[in-house]
Order: structure tokens, then C-alpha cells, then sequence
């Protein structure tokens, strides 16, 4: 029963994080709930790296990122090369959305040519992403999903894009629909 009170911590902040993160975003990437569990915990070193960068003059040095972002970063990583498959194909299906001609070329490198690439621009992209108002959200957040295994915090942010993408289908549904007067 430990792990209710944390687990609900990481929930909230994760629906909370999803709601901004889903309404900032012009099409939510057309990929399973699976599919984004496995990116989330394959992007999260890459992810703490950039909002330690980007959030360091914004955040104390003694806060948790700072003092214990690697180490949360460090857990995640050793889940990267099991979520690799299922994260590859996330990130070639979000590449040929954006870049298709790159994508194509992507698709086709071994595994150890293209993971290297892909850490960097996770790391890049995430970066240039993070608005520093964001800072003491992203810390929080971290913290929040610090107690839970990996696994199951990815867990809980697929079931979040899973809700999120069938909001964002109705919503766009909607908007097809005659105006009723």
C-alpha cells in the first residue's frame, strides 16, 4: 500500500503534464498507448538531461533534479534497450509525420547507427521544447514519478496518451460535424 499514495502523486502530475502537453500540441503522433509507454522510458535520460540544461538557473542546485535527476536518469536507462523496438517504431512513425525522405533513410541503419542519432535529437528537440516557466513543473514531476519502477510509471503515461488520443479523435470528430442552430 506504499506506493498508492505515490502512484496516485504520479498519476495526477502525469494527467496534469499530459493535459498541457496534449492541448500545446497542433495532432497528438498517431501511435498506440504502448507505443508511447515504450518512448517515455526510452526519452526520459534524454529528457532529464535537456531540463537539467535548460532548467538550471531556473531551479535551486540543491532541488531534486540537480541532486538526484542522474540517478532517476540512470534507472530509466537501464530499461532503454528493452523499450528499443517498440520506441524505434514510435520514433520512425513521428519522423516520417515530420521528415518523410529522412525517416526513410532512418529506417533503413542498424540499430547502433541510428540509437546514437536518436538519443541526441531526443535530447535536441526535448531541449529547444522546455519553456523555463515549465522548470519547476518538470522538477515536480520527476519527483512525483521518482518512487515508481520505470515500467509502471511508463505504464501510467500510456494510459494517459491512450485517454489523450481518444480525446484529441472525439474533439476532431467534432469539429467535422455540422453546427447544429
Amino acid at each position: 500500500m506504499k506506493l498508492t499514495i505515490p502512484f496516485a502523486a504520479a498519476a495526477l502530475a502525469a494527467a496534469t503534464i499530459s493535459t498541457a502537453a496534449v492541448s500545446a500540441m497542433p495532432n497528438i503522433p498517431d501511435m498506440s498507448g504502448d507505443e508511447a509507454s515504450a518512448l517515455a522510458v526510452y526519452a526520459m535520460p534524454g529528457f532529464i538531461s535537456a531540463a537539467r540544461q535548460t532548467c538550471a538557473s531556473e531551479l535551486s542546485p540543491n532541488g531534486f533534479l540537480a541532486m538526484q535527476g542522474p540517478g532517476l536518469a540512470q534507472r530509466y536507462a537501464v530499461e532503454q534497450n528493452a523499450a528499443w523496438p517498440v520506441a524505434r517504431s514510435a520514433l520512425l512513425r513521428i519522423a516520417r509525420d515530420k521528415a518523410p525522405d529522412q525517416a526513410k533513410t532512418f529506417a533503413s541503419l542498424p540499430d547502433n547507427a541510428i540509437r546514437p542519432l536518436a538519443d541526441a535529437l531526443i535530447e535536441q528537440e526535448l531541449a529547444a521544447k522546455i519553456h523555463p516557466r515549465s522548470c519547476r513543473n518538470i522538477e515536480r514531476m520527476a519527483e512525483a514519478i521518482s518512487p515508481l519502477d520505470p515500467r509502471d510509471a511508463s505504464r501510467v503515461l500510456g494510459v494517459l496518451f491512450d485517454i489523450a488520443s481518444a480525446s484529441d479523435k472525439l474533439v476532431a470528430s467534432l469539429g467535422r460535424l455540422p453546427a447544429q442552430r
